[in-house]
């Protein structure tokens, strides 16, 4: 089925797969359920992050998918010492204002707390729209991938196959998009976009240099 997905929940155990999956089964919803450890994400290097179970559902089932879990998750009780009980309002306002980067578990507890403590919903808004905006601009690529991509774009003059990992580097750099409720957003900002430009092009170049000296 080729469809827009957007990512709902990550989960670490069997049990929060099974938590996630069952009331989506009971509310009709469709989902996929994949994985960071089953494709190598280019986007990912330098990251750190370990693999988890990824949760999506179709972007127009999105916000109902969302609302089929905090229903669920509303009804359990924050367990004795859960973060959330000494978090800062500073923090539950981040969380409210970041909600697709949070599990449903977290939001509906964090927005019961922020309504028990009165926080100002205008202040969270305000947070929400300043997340959108860095969304907008994208984020720096990480040295680490940058290296990567020169090096495999340019090695690719004396070995074309290895110029084709730089062009997928290029690729990612200058394609990936973070799919949120809010919309698409390129990942990476304008500058590093253009140096996956460039080196999608040098790496084109290089190879069909290697080539045209293997095949004169």
């Amino acid at each position: 089925m080729k469809t827009d997905l957007i990512e709902l929940n990550r989960c670490r155990s069997a049990e929060g797969v099974a938590d996630t999956t069952d009331p989506l089964d009971a509310a009709n919803i469709w989902y996929k359920v994949g994985s960071t450890a089953i494709i190598f994400d280019y986007t990912k290097i330098g990251g750190g992050d370990d693999p988890e179970v990824i949760v999506s559902v179709r972007k127009e089932d999105y916000d109902a998918a969302r609302a089929v879990l905090e229903n669920e998750y509303s009804k359990v009780d924050l367990p004795d010492g859960h973060y959330l009980l000494s978090s800062s309002d500073e923090h539950l306002a981040e969380i409210l204002a970041n909600p697709g980067e949070w599990n449903p578990f977290d939001v509906v507890h964090a927005r019961r707390l922020a309504e028990e403590r009165g926080l100002d919903p205008v202040e969270i808004e305000k947070k929400k729209q300043e997340r959108i905006q860095q969304l907008k601009q994208g984020k720096p690529a990480s040295k680490i991938l940058l290296s990567f991509g020169w090096i495999f774009s340019i090695i690719g003059l004396y070995a074309g196959m290895f110029g084709i990992a730089g062009i997928v580097a290029a690729w990612a750099l200058c394609f990936s998009k973070n799919r949120t409720e809010d919309g698409n957003f390129y990942t990476y900002n304008s500058k590093s976009r253009m140096q996956g430009i460039c080196m999608f092009l040098i790496a084109i170049i290089f190879i069909a240099i290697a080539s045209s000296m293997i095949n004169p």
